[in-house]
């Protein structure tokens, strides 16, 4: 077992660790003799609760434009964890396991400012307390939370083996859990343009969401998933720009997935005023213009350019980029529509 100063080494800014992510081990906080209480201990550990369900709203609002405050309520956890010691066995476990969902959020906020390494960092934290709470749920979950950060840096291989080990180590979890450890497998098949993996697994997780306890058994973590569709959607988009994708395939994918975003979005594209809405309302506009349904994609274009300019997140800025740079494309350059829509989301967007 580590020494907690080793421990200390993954919560602190700084490169990387080489340590595997395969390989977690236990954290284990440090006995020594301090003047608080048990009691005290559990309410601190109430304290961390509602921090972390503050922490999921920022992120779901804001993304990495809050990362620097969920930095500082991580190190504080941290801290904790790591000076405490505690004579109730619950509270310390909980308390870890609190440690280790709080990694998965920051890890996704890190994601989302385009800091690929942090987030990396904090996953793997996550891991190795996950492991020690012996809790595969969440252990599956940071496995796919590795994997997406796998597929930002094109290491699909590696996100593809990220993938495998989510779905061997939620074996036990929930129905939910399964699923979101399905659909990350699609969403890496995807990438990899492998559309009978994407597929074949895409009814694995509709397979386990269908399952009559998936909602009401889901943990904490997946407060966010109610179905499928807007997940499937992305996948399929995803592998419709695949370069490796047959262009009839192409297309059947970028059909298919329309009515599974739009859906989502709502009739009037009113998804759109959160972050995630933002993202996949891009997406969908990129979908629309390789369809060559141009009214469809400026419709969809214009619907994000309220929210384009307040949400502060660097991964949906990229995308946002990329179609205008979509939209300024030489057969759409005459087109005075699409440049003012190119026009008005770069103005929209923070300068670089």
């Amino acid at each position: 077992m580590p020494s907690c100063a080793n421990f200390r080494h993954y919560s602190r800014p700084g490169p990387v660790s080489a340590t595997p992510a395969d390989n977690p081990s236990r954290p284990q906080p440090t006995h020594r003799n301090h003047r608080s209480t048990a009691p005290n201990k559990a309410l601190l550990a109430d304290f961390f609760a509602a921090t972390l369900t503050n922490l999921r709203d920022l992120d779901d609002a804001e993304g990495g434009g809050a990362l620097t405050h969920a930095r500082a309520q991580f190190a504080l956890l941290a801290e904790h964890v790591h000076r405490d010691s505690y004579t109730d066995t619950a509270t310390g476990k909980r308390t870890v396991h609190l440690w280790a969902q709080m990694a998965a959020t920051v890890g996704w906020m890190a994601m989302d400012a385009g800091h690929l390494g942090l987030a990396q960092r904090y996953w793997l934290t996550g891991l190795r307390a996950a492991h020690h709470t012996a809790d595969p749920a969440l252990g599956s979950h940071l496995y796919g939370c590795l994997a997406y950060q796998a597929i930002a840096r094109d290491r699909l291989r590696d996100a593809l083996a990220m993938t495998n080990a989510a779905i061997t180590t939620a074996r036990t979890a929930p129905p939910a859990t399964r699923a979101l450890a399905a659909a990350r497998h699609a969403h890496v098949h995807a990438a990899l343009g492998d559309l009978h993996g994407l597929h074949r697994s895409t009814d694995e997780a509709h397979t386990h969401l269908d399952h009559p306890d998936a909602l009401t058994t889901r943990p904490p973590w997946l407060y966010w998933m109610s179905d499928l569709r807007v997940v499937t959607g992305q996948s399929m988009i995803i592998a419709g720009f695949a370069d490796s994708t047959p262009d009839r395939r192409r297309t059947e994918l970028l059909t298919a997935a329309t009515p599974l975003i739009g859906g989502w979005l709502g009739p009037h594209a009113e998804h759109t005023r959160d972050r995630d809405g933002l993202l996949h309302g891009a997406w969908l506009a990129r979908s629309y213009l390789r369809q060559d349904e141009l009214e469809q994609a400026l419709v969809t274009t214009r619907s994000l350019l309220p929210q384009a300019a307040t949400v502060r997140s660097t991964w949906n800025h990229s995308i946002l980029e990329a179609l205008a740079t979509d939209l300024d494309t030489s057969r759409l350059r005459r087109h005075s529509e699409a440049r003012q829509a190119s026009s008005a989301l770069r103005a929209a967007l923070p300068a670089k």
